[in-house]
């Protein structure tokens, strides 16, 4: 996937309540819009899709929210920028090979940030962190 830039551009989380014993954490991420934009590669001027997304966790029930906005370039040949851009215009749809690399990337860089602000709260972790056990674990490769 020809991504060429990752940048986040706002990062919030706030604590709304002290935390009782039932929290359920929902996470939800999407693409708000996709533009095009021109960067200036040196001598040469490119046309590149500027994928907007939003990242954001919620401690539920009102405990507190984390909310992560950002955008994605992407660069193609100009007919395929071009065709990514006149689909979502159209029906405000992605291809699901491109979508899955793009919220894969999202994911990768939000939960990481994410991470570290629920840290910053005193809030739990919003995935899932490995533990320790005494218990024997069986390395299987298949």
């Amino acid at each position: 996937m020809p991504v060429i830039g990752f940048n986040l551009d706002k990062i919030s989380g706030e604590r709304k309540s002290p935390l009782k014993k039932d929290i359920n954490i929902k996470t939800d991420m999407h693409i708000k819009d996709i533009k095009k934009e021109d960067i200036n590669l040196g001598a040469k001027t490119s046309e590149v899709a500027r994928f907007e997304f939003e990242f954001s966790i919620v401690y539920e029930p009102k405990y507190a929210d984390i909310l992560i906005g950002g955008h994605i370039l992407y660069a193609e040949s100009d007919e395929k920028i071009k065709e990514i851009l006149a689909n979502w215009k159209k029906s405000k749809k992605i291809d699901e090979g491109l979508k899955l690399s793009l919220l894969n990337a999202i994911l990768i860089k939000c939960n990481i940030k994410a991470l570290l602000i629920s840290q910053e709260l005193g809030l739990p972790p919003p995935i899932r962190m490995p533990k320790l056990s005494s218990q024997p674990v069986a390395n299987t490769v298949s």
